[in-house]
């Protein structure tokens, strides 16, 4: 089954089926994207473990796409309020971000929209605050960087707002608010070159171009302009463990209920072994996505490298270690107690955004985008480069295209299908980059490294929409914006 996790399908299907947990196996060796979508199971799991049980024979479910829609989860739509109060030398002295998201009528889920503002950046006063809505609608739960995407995206459009108002560049606003200190935590940040990525960015994108002045720079019939936002998000480590067995043929083989989502879980952990067992990457095989395999807590909220790559590593090194005493087979564990709990631990980074609007008709284009990141050791730069792209054109989506509306007749969704959910194609992005910046962070996880999955999402709409303004005069605080929007307000054009 697609699941990014292998514990909560089996001990769900437990608990639905009266059966012992070790009755129960799943293997989700390859999964395609999760996003969030895939650590709850869904009916169709447990349809397929009823109708196999009810016929004794292998049941295959597919759900169709509008089924999709309806019966998996989605974000939470949300209604946020931010206050912002600064000197007249641009230091933030208190800052409030409150939130009214929407849950279940019979879940729990609160997606945590404040989370970013209370580490993002340092102000004495601060207060973030959220509230449910619970509606009679399918269940909303985790999509790429819960909380951060949708709350970075009112926070950072603010902070443009606030710059705006005391006549400073946008990211002179950000650098004198920057902190080495956690605000809410009173801890050192166990490494943050937030500033760096800003200065690295704006001399990239040449950000000394930008005109100040909305609305004073067009290219025909297209109005341009340029935005900026700023990128957080949290590292964590979690559980897992990991077990490495030296076969008779000289080849290593790795295995872990982890599980791959697109990310590139199987190349990272098998170069983390071969380089650990000083082996050639040909000779390591590793195998994924079995509740057979030793226990981890699977692919989520950007632990998933650092967490499973800690476990492998321990296991090769007692494997090696061991060799010489006729070992050939090692397990190795990673926890969140590793973790050194007197820093405070997040990735950061830097959006850059060019847009064309078209002063006719509302269309928004993106004509160009940058992204520079500060994650830690990087285990794989294609891979996290790929990761950093993807996000950051999802949050192209978020500011421009995507958006659901509920038939209020019968409680469902109305866009079922990707030819009325609109996302962003390759046609939506004319140029787009990511840079990684060198960053040791020997404080964080085992091996130096830091969530980077969601971190490409995290502000990436805010600097899209920062450009807009700069480009036409407007503010937009109703996402996506859609050229109807656009065109309701665009009178000052």
């Amino acid at each position: 089954t697609a699941a990014q996790l292998t514990t909560s399908p089996r001990e769900g299907l437990a608990r639905t089926l009266n059966i012992p947990p070790e009755n129960v196996r799943i293997i989700t060796r390859y999964i395609g994207g999760g996003f969030g979508n895939k650590l709850p199971y869904y009916v169709d799991a447990t349809l397929a473990a009823i109708g196999a049980r009810m016929l004794r024979r292998p049941v295959k479910v597919a759900m169709t796409r509008p089924q999709v829609f309806n019966t998996t989860t989605h974000r939470s739509a949300s209604e946020q309020r931010v206050r912002l109060g600064a000197n007249r030398d641009g230091r933030l002295t208190a800052y409030g971000q409150d939130a009214v998201v929407q849950s279940a009528r019979f879940d729990t889920f609160v997606e945590p929209v404040s989370l970013a503002a209370r580490s993002l950046y340092a102000a004495p006063n601060r207060r973030t605050r959220h509230r449910l809505a619970k509606l009679d609608l399918s269940r909303s739960d985790s999509m790429r960087a819960p909380g951060d995407a949708i709350g970075l995206l009112a926070l950072e459009c603010a902070m443009d707002e606030l710059a705006e108002t005391l006549g400073l560049d946008p990211i002179e606003l950000r650098l004198r608010n920057d902190t080495q200190m956690e605000p809410e935590l009173n801890k050192p940040f166990s490494s943050r070159h937030l500033a760096e990525a800003l200065r690295e960015g704006a001399a990239r994108f040449g950000w000394e171009r930008r005109v100040a002045k909305p609305a004073s720079v067009r290219d025909g019939r297209w109005l341009l302009g340029l935005g900026v936002a700023s990128a957080i998000r949290g590292d964590l480590l979690k559980h897992a463990s990991a077990r490495a067995r030296l076969e008779s043929d000289g080849r290593l083989t790795v295995e872990l209920a982890m599980t791959d989502i697109g990310t590139g879980s199987y190349t990272i952990l098998t170069q983390i072994a071969a380089e650990t067992m000083e082996l050639p990457v040909e000779r390591v095989t590793v195998r994924l996505g079995d509740t057979n395999f030793p226990p981890t807590d699977g692919s989520g909220g950007s632990w998933g490298a650092s967490t499973s790559g800690a476990a492998v590593h321990a296991a090769c090194r007692k494997l090696k270690a061991g060799l010489a005493s006729g070992i050939t087979e090692a397990e190795g564990s990673v926890t969140p107690a590793e973790f050194d709990n007197s820093y405070a631990h997040d990735a950061f980074g830097a959006h850059f955004a060019e847009v064309g609007v078209d002063r006719d008709i509302g269309e928004v284009r993106v004509r160009r985008m940058l992204g520079v990141f500060a994650a830690g050791r990087i285990l794989n730069p294609k891979t996290a480069r790929s990761q950093m792209i993807g996000g950051m054109i999802w949050g192209i989506g978020s500011a421009l295209m995507e958006g659901n509306q509920v038939d209020l007749r019968y409680g469902s969704f109305i866009n079922q299908d990707l030819a009325s959910y609109h996302v962003v194609v390759n046609a939506d992005v004319s140029s787009i980059e990511a840079v990684l910046l060198e960053e040791a962070d020997p404080l964080g996880s085992p091996l130096g490294s830091k969530g980077l999955g969601e971190l490409g999402i995290c502000g990436a709409g805010a600097a899209v929409i920062n450009a807009i303004h700069n480009a036409t005069g407007a503010r937009i605080r109703d996402f996506p914006a859609t050229p109807d929007k656009l065109r309701a307000i665009a009178e000052s054009w």
